[in-house]
């Protein structure tokens, strides 16, 4: 069969469908990988054919708060702490919340950074190229209007929690008790118009909650740490992909202390354009502790800090799932691909996390499931810090909670183990759309 994928243009987006997408070529079907110019390369580096659509992104230049029209008071990282989609306590999902959320996000994340331009290019590729299935990140809308324009089945691939699928849940349930002429939608109100310029509209081709959270979902994120939704759910195996790279040969040798991994990863950098902690702070906290940090720091990092403690080795990039299986712990972002890999082997967390997207509750799951420790990057201190790192490497728990995540993921199916389910899943779809199913 053909498959299309869509990720949103991230780099870090494009490796989260990477594994997946070798998986479906390796078994002999073909596979095309569809967005924005602006990860062109990144998907050729993986052996994947891209296919550009639309005008650049330049996501950066997109989520600068100076040029989104937002007012002062929401400025830097205020708008994420005001519109926080990571808020996920049932006691805070207040009806007006949730109207928030979708009304903010909708203009400002989802349509600024899928246009028309992109989705109409996309459209017509996938009804040129007739794709059997089309598999798209669930930040961006165009893969499942692309896959009903062209009679796809389509599934959503998760990198983290299913924010969309828990805040859709709670959110129709608020519009479902309103009468018709007050259910104020604002994803209805972009996609609808969007599918009647391709054509589509009516029942099974108009405006539904598939579009949103798909026919089904694939999922990376471990059962136990996901959040329950009634939604179709496929879970896979996390298998971490980090790019082009090259292991250096001091990770050929065991550390003589316990080693520390320290990242921030470059999902923030790459869509915000800065860090939200620290580095220096983070650097302070751990420098007289008996252990080795291996921090990944780039050099604009490097350059706003002074000398380093003589137990850092600074390295510009170091692929995660090779340096992780050396490390005692990781202090980190919150960022799914470094989440997902150090729970892939095993590994401690302490979670500093940036507010994007799902890290927040991320962390807190971790938290909770006793494999992490977590602080909000406002309320960090070099002591506190040092306190959470010192207890993650001191409390045998941590290790053990780890691992038992750890044992869980290696129990889940890899991407080759679901493909033959993926391909009963299309084919039923298929057999659905002949019986006059959507």
């Amino acid at each position: 069969m053909r498959v299309l994928f869509q990720p949103f243009a991230a780099a870090t987006h494009v490796a989260a469908q990477v594994p997946l997408a070798w998986a479906l070529r390796a078994a002999g079907h073909e596979v095309r990988v569809a967005t924005q110019p602006d990860v062109t390369e990144s998907i050729t580096r993986a052996g994947l054919t891209a296919v550009p659509v639309g005008e650049p992104l330049h996501v950066a230049a997109k989520m600068n708060p100076e040029d989104t029209g937002l007012p002062a008071e929401l400025r830097d990282d205020a708008w994420l702490r005001a519109l926080d989609p990571g808020e996920i306590d049932p006691a805070r999902l207040t009806p007006e919340h949730l109207h928030g959320i979708f009304a903010a996000w909708t203009p400002l994340v989802h349509r600024n950074t899928v246009p028309d331009r992109m989705i109409d290019d996309l459209v017509d590729f996938a009804r040129d190229w007739r794709p059997d299935l089309v598999v798209w990140d669930t930040m961006t809308y165009a893969g499942p209007v692309a896959a009903r324009a062209s009679g796809a089945a389509h599934a959503r691939l998760l990198f983290g929690l299913d924010l969309v699928g828990l805040l859709r849940e709670r959110y129709r349930a608020v519009l479902d008790r309103l009468p018709p002429e007050l259910r104020d939608d604002p994803l209805e109100e972009w996609l609808g118009p969007v599918l009647e310029r391709h054509g589509l509209s009516g029942p099974g081709r108009g405006f539904d909650e598939q579009l949103v959270t798909g026919q089904w979902t694939i999922d990376p994120v471990p059962t136990s740490l996901a959040l329950p939704l009634p939604l179709p759910r496929v879970p896979v195996r996390y298998v971490p992909y980090n790019g082009r790279a090259v292991v250096p040969g001091w990770l050929d040798e065991a550390p003589a202390r316990r080693r520390v991994c320290l990242t921030l990863g470059v999902s923030f950098r790459e869509v915000v354009g800065r860090d939200q902690a620290s580095v220096g702070e983070l650097l302070a906290a751990v420098a007289d502790l008996d252990v080795e940090v291996v921090a990944t720091l780039d050099s604009a990092q490097l350059a706003e800090l002074g000398p380093l403690p003589p137990n850092v080795r600074a390295v510009d990039f170091v692929p995660l799932n090779e340096l992780l299986p050396s490390c005692a712990a990781v202090i980190h972002h919150g960022g799914a691909g470094t989440f997902l890999t150090a729970l892939a082997h095993g590994v401690p967390q302490v979670v500093v996390p940036a507010r994007m997207w799902c890290n927040t509750p991320r962390a807190e799951r971790a938290r909770a499931a006793g494999l992490a420790l977590t602080c909000p990057p406002e309320e960090l201190t070099a002591g506190r810090l040092r306190a959470m790192v010192e207890r993650v490497l001191d409390d045998d728990s941590f290790a053990r909670a780890a691992a038992k995540v750890r044992d869980e993921l290696r129990g889940t199916p890899s991407p080759a183990e679901i493909v033959p389910g993926l391909e009963r899943l299309v084919a039923a779809h298929h057999s659905d759309r002949r019986n006059g199913g959507a």
